[in-house]
């Protein structure tokens, strides 16, 4: 028994309250060493009488095995203590031999009624479960870049605005793309089957990505008015689209006019403040003391920023005053233009009490707003129901896309199912059901780009995301196969002219969607189960199920699922993906996953080709 791989600890993902009266407890062992677990557990203040008086009321309840990544094993318990407390510990078993596990460490003399080596959760405390908003786990969202997806108002165009192209483009190139635009286009939006919107900066700045904020009141005026953006929420809200926007608090631009009085008064600035400035001349001195110009690269100067970017100004929010101002700012749209929630760029950078402040701030403007924190590593600090609903959870997309190139990394489909297993349980099973999934962005490479031109990988990619806990965001332009390198070049223009556009790619795309949408529940809370085979390393399946009426009955997280609780939709959805050169006939697959591919979806899996079945 390898007793130094057994992990758990009572807080995060390893026990939380799932909900206002359970809790969900998981334990990690080595990968098939442990035979079996249970977990003794009752009230820390309930006794009754025993052999040696009175002793320590406790039950013993077996642990379900959930899950592997290949190193660890992992076991869950999901239990609903009388009185929302619990002291608890496990018993891990293997073979004849058994310890205890509690929070003082292994014991190999079992005593069932140990107190002292015990874990305990003092009290499930309503104001303190992670709550998401009920609509995101039925949300496929669409991310627009404004300036490069549709000019609706040739009016607002800035000075030298570029004739609509669909070839690379700089971010120095402007284009007219604007809020009008984007209102015209809702019916293909609509159409495709999404039903919410991302949209990226559109208060004012000098720059045609927005990152860098002059006026975070103020719609930028290339991109319309306040009225323009109200307009668009109200036609969104009509078609049963949500929409969010994007806060760059971080950092400002330099057309930020406390930033622009710095720059003027320097230190005699009543602003000076505002920002992490370290020192004054702000750009650092020359060899001879003179002071330095600004060469746009921070290594040298006296204030910190966004990156090495001297335009982008890193904002003091432990200022009152900063602080003031950008919860003003997170309030002021919702209140005035009824936008869904913020999007939150570089949001790791931010204090955590400003973010609860925030949270606070904008749950009580609208209790159901959706709140994204751009964080590409893992981020259980920012998710314990206190900060946000979500992060831009790259993570998935990135393993899939490795899968998909047979990296070293993820080399084959058993890689691919065990990174997703680690993902999963890296967070409280909640979080992972109000992930914002993605596979490209503003920020990356397009998908198709990564994937060195295939579509045929890119849609199995694409039909993984739709499937995935959580909820998909694709990339504007996925739908005709957009393609493009790395920022600035993922930023084209939306290819509106029927020349430039794939339908087939359409039409795929608003398949996968509406089977997300019409199976959301399913994907969402069913049980999952990942499909590989040493034999077919490149091929990939999960399956999700409801489960049958009476099973696990004390499963609340998955038990919900029942037509005695109102499920009225498929008990089940399997899918396999080819990224192979060659076919897998469907006598091959189901020798490999047995029951799981045996049905007329599966009857061939082509070569870099998908399938999906529902049950």
């Amino acid at each position: 028994m390898n007793t130094s791989a057994i992990y758990h600890h009572c807080g995060d993902h390893w026990c939380y309250a799932f909900d206002d009266t359970t809790l969900h407890i998981r334990i990690r062992t080595a990968a098939s060493d442990i035979d079996r677990v249970e977990i003794v557990c009752g009230d820390p203040y309930e006794w009754q009488p025993g052999k040696e008086g009175y002793e320590w009321a406790s039950d013993l309840y077996p642990m379900r095995k959930v899950g592997t990544n290949g190193v660890h094993d992992f076991w869950e318990f999901l239990f609903e203590p009388p009185y929302r407390r619990l002291k608890y510990w496990f018993i891990l078993h293997k073979g004849r031999a058994s310890v205890e596990y509690g929070e003082k460490g292994v014991v190999t003399a079992v005593d069932r009624h140990n107190t002292w080596n015990t874990f305990i959760y003092p009290y499930i405390q309503p104001t303190e479960v992670y709550r998401a908003p009920e609509w995101v786990g039925e949300t496929v969202w669409y991310q627009i870049f404004p300036e490069r997806y549709h000019n609706g108002n040739p009016a607002l165009n800035p000075p030298g605005t570029k004739e609509w192209q669909y070839g690379e483009v700089t971010n120095k190139e402007y284009y007219g793309g604007d809020l009008a635009g984007i209102t015209a286009k809702l019916d293909h939006i609509a159409d495709l089957g999404f039903n919410g919107i991302y949209l990226t900066p559109i208060f004012q700045s000098p720059s045609v990505h927005k990152y860098d904020t002059g006026d975070y009141l103020k719609i930028d005026p290339a991109f319309g008015t306040e009225e323009d953006l109200r307009t668009l929420v109200a036609e969104c809200h009509r078609r049963g689209i949500r929409i969010i926007l994007d806060a760059v608090f971080n950092h400002s631009g330099t057309t930020f006019a406390p930033w622009a009085d710095v720059l003027e008064k320097g230190e005699a600035s009543r602003f000076r403040d505002w920002f992490a400035i370290r020192d004054f001349p702000l750009f650092g001195v020359n060899e001879d003391g003179s002071p330095r110009a600004d060469d746009g690269d921070s290594h040298r100067a006296n204030f910190e920023t966004f990156a090495f970017t001297t335009g982008m100004p890193k904002l003091n929010t432990a200022n009152p005053e900063v602080r003031e101002y950008l919860l003003k700012v997170a309030d002021y749209w919702i209140r005035e233009c009824d936008i869904d929630g913020w999007r939150l760029d570089v949001a790791n950078e931010v204090t955590h009490d400003f973010w609860r402040e925030f949270r606070r701030v904008v749950k009580a403007a609208k209790p159901d707003a959706y709140i994204v924190g751009e964080i590409w590593h893992h981020s259980i600090d920012w998710l314990r129901g206190d900060q946000y609903d979500a992060i831009m959870n790259y993570h998935f997309g990135q393993a899939i896309t490795e899968f998909l190139k047979g990296t070293a990394e993820i080399p084959d489909a058993r890689a691919l199912a065990h990174r997703a297993e680690t993902l999963e349980k890296s967070y409280p099973l909640p979080v992972i059901r109000a992930g914002f999934n993605l596979l490209d962005s503003h920020d990356t490479a397009r998908l198709i780009h990564r994937l060195d031109g295939n579509l045929s990988a890119a849609r199995i990619a694409w039909l993984i995301l739709a499937l995935l806990p959580g909820s998909p965001c694709f990339y504007y332009g996925s739908e005709y196969a957009v393609t493009g390198a790395h920022d600035p070049d993922c930023r084209r223009c939306m290819p509106w002219d029927t020349a430039h556009q794939d339908r087939s790619q359409y039409e795929f795309l608003k398949a996968v969607i509406a089977l997300r949408r019409e199976n959301a529940a399913l994907v969402n809370r069913g049980r999952r189960e990942w499909l590989t085979n040493p034999k077919l390393p490149d091929v990939f399946g999960f399956r999700i199920s409801a489960g049958a009426a009476g099973e696990d009955e004390s499963d609340a997280a998955y038990g919900r699922l029942r037509p005695e609780n109102g499920y009225r939709g498929a008990k089940s959805l399997t899918v396999f993906v080819n990224r192979g050169k060659k076919p897998v006939s469907g006598a091959r697959l189901a020798k490999a996953f047995g029951k799981a591919a045996e049905c007329p979806e599966f009857a061939e899996l082509g070569s870099e080709g998908y399938a999906w079945a529902l049950g």
